[in-house]
């Protein structure tokens, strides 16, 4: 106990030292604000990609009527497991 309560008593030591504060701060500017920018447009892509697929297998297969093809052909489209231009073998309708 005594330990921990030195150890927190040293963080927040260190963590109210300017040069501290402004050397985390440059870091976050340099490295970790351009990486999480770039993942966040790399997600948007794909989701946005997502969307658009779904929407035209929505249009080829009804979810509600069929769900069984329509979720096996957005697998296939979205993970591309190989099942390439292998026909939907539920029945439509």
């Amino acid at each position: 106990m005594i330990l921990r309560n030195l150890l927190f008593r040293a963080v927040r030591k260190i963590a109210s030292d300017p040069r501290v504060q402004q050397k985390a701060a440059a870091t976050y500017d340099q490295e970790v604000k351009p990486r999480v920018e770039s993942a966040g447009r790399f997600a948007k892509n794909n989701i946005d990609f997502a969307r658009g697929e779904l929407r035209d297998i929505a249009a080829e297969t009804s979810p509600l009527e069929n769900p069984g093809g329509f979720i096996r052909k957005a697998r296939q489209r979205l993970f591309e497991l190989g099942e390439t231009n292998e026909t939907d073998k539920t029945e439509e309708g």
